[in-house]
């Protein structure tokens, strides 16, 4: 295995693909310049992580509320700090996430630092860079990243509608993981991203690599693998389809 790299833990946050045991929910672990941090910490992410790294959390990062994303994550404040023993350790999550608790009071006093999210905003846990994105269009506060290593520009781009503003925020990265439910979107009031807009990324943004992730049946119905080779022949880059417990080495 790399030194760097990013472990997907899960590639849905559908329900139905989850409970079906199609795809399984769950974030990233980024680690990366000696840094580890944990994102999005869905259901059975702390179970998935425990079982498979002993490394010391040095931070956490919530995007927002909805329990795909944040099922696991008071009990990986409770990891990171030996269970608020040590006070060590960065969270780094919207204030949402605190006036609705879903981040536990009792853990509140528990990281060393607990950072609450601002649009454009610079944030460090260790040895990262992280900018957050402006303030994605998802129904709750939410936001994306950019996540700046001693060797790469990696953007996060969480759920959201596309909106043109959305591109500012992910110029200069060379690697877009993008959360893309559809293939085609077909609500009314879309909440999610489709490749149509997948491709206004690349386009605008021009990454190296992009990894699509975060699927649900109306993508997966149309083989994201094939999409992800589409993609890269038409963009002449490299484009992943992201599957359950992926490393990608960087």
């Amino acid at each position: 295995m790399s030194k760097d790299f990013i472990y997907f833990f899960g590639t849905t946050g559908n329900k139905d693909i989850f409970f079906k045991k199609i795809r399984q929910v769950g974030g990233l672990y980024f680690s990366v310049d000696d840094t580890n941090i944990i994102i999005d910490p869905g259901v059975n992410t702390f179970y998935k992580y425990i079982n498979t790294y002993e490394d010391k959390i040095d931070g956490i990062i919530l995007s927002h509320i909805h329990i795909d994303h944040s099922n696991d994550l008071n009990i990986f404040v409770e990891l990171m700090t030996n269970g608020g023993e040590e006070k060590q350790g960065t969270l780094l999550l919207s204030n949402q996430a605190i006036e609705e608790r879903v981040l536990q009071p009792y853990v509140m006093d528990f990281p060393k630092y607990v950072n609450v999210i601002n649009p454009n905003t610079d944030y460090k846990i260790k040895n990262i860079q992280i900018t957050s994105s402006i303030e994605h269009r998802h129904g709750v506060e939410n936001y994306g990243f950019k996540i700046k290593t001693k060797n790469h520009i990696i953007g996060l781009v969480t759920d959201t509608a596309y909106f043109q503003e959305l591109l500012e925020s992910y110029k200069g990265c060379e690697i877009l993981i993008i959360n893309v439910p559809y293939y085609i979107q077909d609500k009314p009031k879309p909440k999610h991203l489709d490749i149509s807009n997948v491709e206004e990324f690349i386009k605008n943004i021009k990454p190296k690599k992009v990894v699509l992730t975060h699927f649900n049946c109306n993508i997966l119905e149309s083989n994201p693998d094939i999409i992800a080779e589409n993609l890269s022949n038409k963009y002449d880059i490299e484009v992943i389809s992201a599957k359950d417990d992926m490393i990608l080495e960087l």
